[in-house]
């Protein structure tokens, strides 16, 4: 089975006293975070941060730490294919303006963090970003 390797970031900000988290809405028209291919020589968490960039235009990001790793399998033509993502918690700073990559995805919006967690759709995910929301409002004492 051919493997490959992913990594994405779950973006957070306060704003106003408030965590919010910026999803996208992928192409298959579920709500999501950033994420995409490890390019050869590159590390996970600098994968994390390009495609964040690539996909909403973002650049004042800084990686907190890994939160998870999500593994699923699916079939490419006549390969099976072993795929695993590993999620990054993502601080924003700034007010930046989002620029959304159409040819990749939908849309990229900023929800409160509870209303974030009702729109994340993919197995396993929820998890992910419940964990993600609870170190970044602990480190930020919100």
């Amino acid at each position: 089975m051919e493997e490959q390797f992913s990594a994405g970031g779950v973006v957070m900000r306060v704003k106003n006293g408030s965590v919010e988290v910026l999803l996208i809405k992928d192409r298959f028209g579920h709500w999501t975070w950033p994420k995409g291919h490890i390019d050869p020589g590159e590390t996970p968490p600098d994968a994390a941060i390009r495609e964040i960039n690539e996909e909403t235009g973002l650049t004042s990001l800084d990686v907190v730490e890994e939160i998870g790793v999500q593994g699923y399998c699916f079939n490419a033509g006549n390969r099976d294919i072993q795929k695993r993502v590993h999620i990054f918690l993502v601080e924003a700073r700034g007010e930046e303006t989002i620029v959304v990559q159409r040819s990749e995805i939908e849309k990229a919006k900023w929800f409160p963090y509870k209303a974030a967690v009702g729109k994340i759709e993919y197995k396993g995910s929820r998890v992910i970003l419940e964990k993600g929301i609870r170190i970044f409002r602990e480190k930020h004492k919100i």
